[in-house]
């Protein structure tokens, strides 16, 4: 339940009178000329941000917020939809202070009357900002790992040499040293886990990234607590593939083993059942982790990845909407044509990386049903002016068949929600819908579920 009361500034005294228990206050002026004007009030669940209230400032461009903290612990003001859009900024609230600041175009800073520990927090702010707009908010600030590291070296050498600052607050400052380390940490993992135009070697990378592993933050639940704490968490699972440690990502096993913290596992396990292609492997895995599931919110989430995962087969065996689009000879060929044999529909572009890394694999399951009643066709989702681009790759990597131009993200992408790619599908021999989010066929699973289909 919200329990967040929007007031403009003329309000307070008012409501401050006549509330009850202890509240805490915002008071802020957005000076900020361009971007969204709305400000928005999140709190931190299990490291992720949650809204709990927003607030349209006045024509001064006053704004505010009057709230009972649910408890004790980091909040986030700014605007946005993004979790780490430039425009949010961390504060600590525990009931009965008041926050007073100002945002301009920039940044923030603080006005008036507040607490020791959201002046240390916005130290911290203001000390992290460089490394921050290169790291993390790159589309605003093009930059690569040359400006970043020996940024990152200063800071390490000057403000991390020196200890957190102490408010008093045990609850606080016991957090703010870990939150430090792991801010920072995150800062550094998202600048080689984001696009950038050049990327460094594995010997360029500085020796303070092999200090970021999965055991070092998650030996308690303190990560959860922070507002990047579920950015994080990700990257840390996935660094060690770019260091060069592993050869693939790790896998669920791997992962939770190295995790300390039951609550952080059951954030594992959450991230690990996104990835997985059917419900059977999703129950597999549920029935060694889903102890780890111990807060209501992981249980709901636990509910929605279900879903996620069986979206595909939402509409198993029923009639599925028909394409056609042109061949490489410009012949209109439709779904529809082929009734009677098994289709695997693989949705792919000539630009798309993870789509190419599958190619070897096709070919493989190609060769493995010839003379079968199995039809490999592939619709690219190219753009109109690529098409020769298309025609050529075709050619040059000899891929057999059916393969069609679908000229961009047109009615197959709508109709069958597409948003990412490859995506495959596969239909019946009676022309019904199998599974419109199958797996890929570098997935073994692919090929069980082709056999069950030939086998009807």
């Amino acid at each position: 339940m919200k329990k967040i009361i929007i007031v403009s500034a003329i309000q307070w005294m008012a409501i401050g009178m006549a509330m009850a228990g202890q509240p805490s206050i915002v008071k802020g002026v957005w000076k900020r000329e361009t971007g969204e004007k709305k400000v928005n009030l999140y709190k931190v669940t299990l490291g992720r941000l949650e809204e709990i209230g927003s607030s349209l400032p006045n024509a001064d461009g006053s704004f505010g917020f009057y709230f009972t903290p649910e408890k004790e612990g980091a909040y986030v003001i700014g605007n946005g939809n993004s979790v780490s859009a430039m425009d949010k900024y961390y504060f600590w609230f525990k009931g009965g202070e008041e926050l007073n600041m100002a945002v301009n175009d920039s940044s923030y800073t603080l006005t008036g009357k507040n607490s020791k520990e959201n002046m240390a927090l916005t130290q911290w702010h203001d000390q992290l900002q460089g490394l921050e707009a290169q790291a993390v908010y790159f589309t605003r600030n093009i930059s690569t790992y040359a400006d970043f590291f020996p940024l990152l070296d200063k800071f390490l050498k000057t403000v991390m040499n020196k200890p957190a600052v102490a408010t008093g607050n045990q609850s606080f400052d016991v957090l703010f040293k870990e939150w430090r380390e792991a801010h920072l940490g995150y800062m550094a993992t998202s600048l080689l886990l984001t696009p950038r135009s050049v990327h460094p070697s594995k010997e360029e990378i500085p020796a303070f990234y092999q200090q970021l592993t999965l055991g070092r933050f998650t030996k308690d639940g303190k990560l959860m607590d922070m507002p990047f704490g579920a950015s994080f968490l990700g990257n840390l699972n996935i660094l060690p593939l770019v260091l060069g440690k592993q050869s693939s990502l790790p896998s669920a096993d791997e992962t939770i083993a190295a995790v300390g913290n039951d609550t952080i596992r059951g954030e594992v396990f959450l991230m690990e059942a996104h990835r997985v292609k059917n419900y059977a492997a999703y129950a597999e895995m549920e029935k060694k982790y889903g102890k780890y599931l111990v807060t209501k919110d992981q249980k709901d989430r636990a509910i929605e990845v279900v879903k996620y995962i069986t979206r595909g087969t939402l509409n198993a065996g029923k009639d599925p909407v028909n394409f056609t689009y042109p061949d490489m000879e410009g012949k209109q060929v439709s779904l529809t044509d082929f009734k009677g044999k098994v289709v695997l529909v693989d949705v792919w572009a000539t630009w798309c990386g993870p789509c190419k890394k599958e190619i070897p694999a096709l070919k493989k399951m190609e060769e493995e049903y010839h003379g079968k009643d199995v039809v490999f066709m592939s619709v690219s989702v190219d753009e109109q002016k690529d098409e020769q681009k298309w025609k050529d790759f075709v050619k040059k990597e000899e891929l057999k068949g059916v393969q069609l131009f679908a000229a961009g993200w047109s009615d197959i992408c709508k109709v069958y929600e597409i948003k990412g790619i490859p995506r495959f599908m596969v239909f019946g021999k009676d022309g019904k819908i199998v599974n419109t989010d199958a797996p890929r066929p570098s997935d073994p699973e692919l090929k069980d579920l082709i056999d069950t289909e030939l086998k009807k």
